[in-house]
């Protein structure tokens, strides 16, 4: 089904005004139509209508403006003016930051979107009749939406006031730290504060150092997790807010089912900090060299063998996975080979080492030559390992090589290729 929204008068008079400051703020302007990636652009920087731009690593210094239709898409940017869109398609803001205010809005039918992550916002932000998501970020300023199609405000500090209006498709707050009250009002879909749509705490609460106000909702409306310095205040929600879990709050004032939330501690501040989910992570290596090259010079011949010896490029290992589970790299070496002759890689060991560690690395066992038994590094050998729960750290390891030849072998310079594999 179609969604029509359009935002009243009055509110885009507003975000009007915004647009004039900021596109007279610079004489400079630069069209965006096509991948700009991390340059640095001088003066305003405008997305035509029904284009679409690409930034990524950029510098703008000035203001962005986006036209109807148009979509902005910008990781890690720095804007040193605002950023302001009319009935665009979307804008999205993924890292770093924007200096003035973030505004979008459309008067038409369109429902776009205004997507902020991992973004700093040196002013405030607006938003009207777009579906609007701000994760992971900090407002210096406040947060204003009105007859946006949904808002999603998750893990994310606002200095000042939100008011959030007219959400027909919904609210969700959670992981919010507020400075001033937050605003819920007319809403006709679910509105979840620190709540889950069946009641229970999500796993991110809120902090709100003003009020929590929620007046004329008339959809699920769920509160819970959320700590409220100033008075939670219900009027004419239909049906009332339900209470879930863990709410404290200065005071209650209007109709409420639930847990009654426990009373605010007294102190002269109140610290607020989000834990964000651990990042997946990765087991990684590298090599800690220029080249990936293993000279071991000329064998010299012994009373009864070749002997040639040397040391591998040393691997730099970092583990940043969840839980910091158990690893190891192996190795293992093709066998020596010289125009049409070949050399059995048995004939290779070594005698592995930690040269730094700040991943709790083990070093494997060393491996003999097997010029007189046994496999050598013809087979996968442990070159370093780590137990589960290891620090965070990198570790640095090498090994020491012998290689022991009969001395039969036929002459001929030879090449082998050790191959590494990481195992957790």
């Amino acid at each position: 089904m179609k969604r029509i929204y359009s935002v009243p008068a009055a509110l885009v008079g507003a975000f009007g005004l915004v647009a004039l400051g900021s596109t007279v703020a610079q004489a400079a302007t630069t069209d965006c139509t096509t991948d700009l990636g991390d340059q640095t652009i001088t003066g305003d920087l405008v997305v035509p209508a029904g284009a679409t731009c690409v930034l990524a690593g950029a510098t703008v210094e000035g203001s962005i403006t986006v036209g109807a239709d148009g979509w902005l898409d910008a990781t890690s940017v720095t804007v040193t003016g605002d950023v302001v869109a009319t009935d665009p398609y979307g804008v999205l803001l993924d890292g770093t930051r924007v200096d003035g205010d973030v505004s979008a809005y459309t008067a038409g039918s369109r429902v776009g979107f205004l997507y902020l992550n991992d973004l700093e916002v040196g002013g405030s932000v607006a938003a009207g009749g777009l579906d609007v998501e701000v994760t992971g970020s900090d407002i210096a300023g406040g947060l204003t939406t009105q007859a946006a199609t949904y808002v999603d405000l998750l893990q994310t500090g606002v200095g000042g006031e939100v008011q959030i209006a007219d959400s027909d498709w919904g609210v969700n707050v959670a992981g919010a730290v507020v400075g001033g009250s937050l605003h819920v009002t007319g809403s006709s879909r679910d509105v979840l504060i620190g709540a889950t749509a069946d009641g229970a705490a999500d796993t991110y609460g809120n902090t709100i150092g003003g009020d929590l106000v929620l007046t004329g909702n008339t959809a699920n409306l769920r509160v819970a997790g959320s700590t409220v310095l100033g008075t939670i205040r219900l009027a004419e929600n239909d049906p009332a807010a339900a209470f879930g879990p863990g709410n404290t709050a200065g005071g209650v004032d209007g109709d409420h089912t639930g847990d009654a939330p426990g009373e605010v501690a007294g102190g002269d501040q109140a610290l607020s900090v989000t834990v964000p989910e651990q990042r997946a992570g990765e087991l990684v290596w590298s090599l800690e060299g220029s080249s990936g090259l293993v000279n071991l010079g000329v064998a010299e011949e012994l009373e009864d063998r070749y002997r040639a010896t040397g040391e591998i490029v040393p691997v730099r290992v970092q583990d940043t996975r969840a839980g910091d589970p158990e690893w190891s790299i192996t190795a293992q070496v093709s066998d020596f080979v010289a125009g049409g002759e070949t050399l059995s890689s048995k004939y290779l060991g070594w005698t592995p080492e930690v040269l730094e560690n700040g991943g709790d690395a083990v070093a494997g066992p060393a491996v003999p030559s097997g010029f007189e038994e046994g496999e050598g590094l013809s087979v996968a050998r442990t070159l370093a390992e780590a137990e589960a729960g290891h620090a965070r750290g990198s570790s640095l390891v090498g090994a020491d090589l012998d290689l022991q030849l009969p001395l039969d072998a036929p002459q001929g310079t030879y090449t082998a290729t050790l191959t590494l594999t990481a195992l957790s």
